[in-house]
């Protein structure tokens, strides 16, 4: 295969429904037509979610074993040499260990990219974790943060040189993510007369979602007369959807909560809600709330992460402290109490994410990453 000097490399854990990965997407389809050209690598495997990446980018799977694979890095090598890429971009902590493989595969830019952090490092403090970090950044040019709140912990957490850490905050297209005038419901199972609260996201340990059905639970017991009318919608799927049903179930709330799996119609499920919630324990700038707020809808999460960076409470929305079931309850009830205002809040909301978050200076702040490194090279 000849040498494409414009090639950059994605390196990702794994190639499935997520904010990461429609960033990702994103990035790929908004810098394309910008003469560079894109190929993704999956260190596990690839789902469905890979037929949304445009056809002339190639989509590769290392088949990754759990645990330590000496394998997986020299399968990586000889792709890496067939491919020939510039640029290598990886994602998070699962695949950063893999640039001084690229190096010597003859890859000379290298990227990184923290969109956020797992369950078993919330606050990023594993030292283990950190350490490999300040090691790879001799062979990386770039860490790249999707908050302010990521970027001050890589600098005076982690330690990197300033010189080498670039903030970019997600963006969203805020002219495929516009709110309808009126709530016409045809996608989600609810009434026009129905309150709806929603949640988007996958279905794992760090998204909360058992603080968010508990949450529903002290609502509907303390307040039932004011809810008869009010639903929660979950949309997404993982490895708990089937311990969450069952809570759902034990809580008698399946009247009122509805598990739709995944979807491909987020666009319509969102102008059909009244409210958007978020539960997570730690976040960067999940993309879901830039659509729900580009959406227009008014916005109940927990304050973790890059969130307070998107809104400021009781102004934009709602932040409850994570993990807290009582303080959720409470800014759901809220919602409900206040309509108008809560209107009002949606409205500001789409304003801050078209000032602030849109798609356009997204793409065009990862493009003069690439084109930074690509000249370097040239």
């Amino acid at each position: 295969m000849k040498n494409r000097n414009n090639l950059v490399v994605h390196l990702i854990f794994k190639l499935d429904v997520g904010g990461l990965e429609k960033v990702m997407l994103d990035c790929i389809k908004g810098t394309q037509n910008s003469g560079i050209s894109h190929a993704v690598i999956a260190l596990t495997e690839t789902t469905e979610f890979a037929s949304n990446l445009p056809r002339n980018v190639q989509v590769f799977s290392l088949n990754k074993k759990a645990g330590s694979d000496l394998g997986c890095h020299i399968r990586l090598y000889k792709l890496l040499k067939c491919l020939k890429p510039t640029i290598i971009q990886t994602y998070n902590i699962a695949t950063i260990e893999y640039h001084p493989i690229a190096w010597l595969a003859g890859v000379k830019g290298h990227i990184h990219a923290e969109h956020g952090r797992d369950i078993y490092d919330p606050k990023g403090e594993n030292k283990k974790h950190n350490l490999l970090r300040r090691f790879m950044s001799r062979f990386i040019q770039s860490y790249i943060a999707v908050s302010d709140d990521l970027t001050q912990w890589l600098l005076n957490y982690v330690k990197l040189n300033p010189a080498k850490v670039k903030l970019i905050y997600n963006g969203v297209d805020t002219n495929k993510f516009s709110r309808l005038t009126n709530i016409k419901r045809t996608v989600t199972p609810y009434a026009e007369s129905d309150f709806v609260f929603g949640a988007i996201s996958r279905l794992t340990p760090i998204k909360d979602h058992h603080n968010l059905i508990q949450a529903f639970a002290i609502l509907k017991n303390k307040h039932n007369e004011k809810i008869n009318n009010v639903k929660l919608l979950i949309v997404g799927d993982g490895p708990l959807k089937k311990e969450l049903q069952q809570l759902v179930n034990t809580l008698n709330l399946a009247d009122y909560i509805t598990f739709t799996g995944e979807r491909n119609d987020i666009k319509e499920i969102l102008s059909e809600l009244n409210v958007y919630v978020m539960s997570s324990i730690a976040e960067g700038i999940p993309l879901a709330i830039l659509e729900a707020m580009s959406t227009g809808l008014p916005i109940v999460s927990t304050n973790v992460g890059g969130i307070p960076e998107l809104l400021e409470s009781k102004k934009q929305g709602l932040l409850v402290p994570p993990q807290n079931s009582e303080a959720l309850a409470q800014g759901l009830l809220w919602m409900i109490e206040n309509k108008t205002l809560a209107l009002a809040q949606g409205q500001v909301s789409r304003k801050i994410v078209e000032s602030k978050f849109s798609l356009t200076s997204m793409v065009d702040n990862y493009l003069k990453e690439y084109k930074k490194l690509l000249n370097k090279q040239s």
